[in-house]
């Protein structure tokens, strides 16, 4: 069987992004409720470094999953995966004090046409600016 002793590496740059106001979603599955698509893997696949999430307003504590699709329905359960969550405190905004940013490390490659979604476990009020950094074969 041959193998690509060679690295490969991403072709194109891509910077995928998102705003995320959502009604709470506890389904670990993400077949039912609010979700929101962050990432869709291109033509030849394409390779997710992480994903940053910033609060763009006052928002509740919470946590964020970000869920792994192959591309199929997602209404399904089979057809996604849970790959990651991270807590976000409650947050009030401010003109004094930077927000924090949260990030979480993906550092994968995805097969064409999967794509990556995330849910939150409570209602926001304010919001995330959700910015997904990668790049396409």
């Amino acid at each position: 069987m041959a193998q690509n002793t060679a690295p490969i590496f991403t072709q194109t740059p891509d910077i995928q992004f998102a705003r995320m106001i959502a009604t709470a979603n506890t389904d670990h599955t993400m077949a039912t409720g609010v979700s929101h698509s962050l990432f869709v893997a291109g033509a030849s696949g394409s390779y997710v470094n992480k994903i940053r999430f910033k609060p763009s307003g006052s928002t509740a504590a919470t946590v964020v999953r970000v869920f792994i699709n192959n591309g199929g329905d997602t209404t399904t359960a089979t057809n996604n995966v849970l790959y990651g969550e991270i807590s976000l405190p409650a947050i009030t905004t401010s003109n004094t004090l930077a927000q924090n940013d949260f990030e979480i490390p993906m550092n994968i490659a995805l097969p064409a046409n999967y794509r990556l979604f995330s849910t939150t476990a409570t209602a926001l009020g304010g919001g995330l600016d959700i910015t997904t950094i990668g790049g396409d074969y």
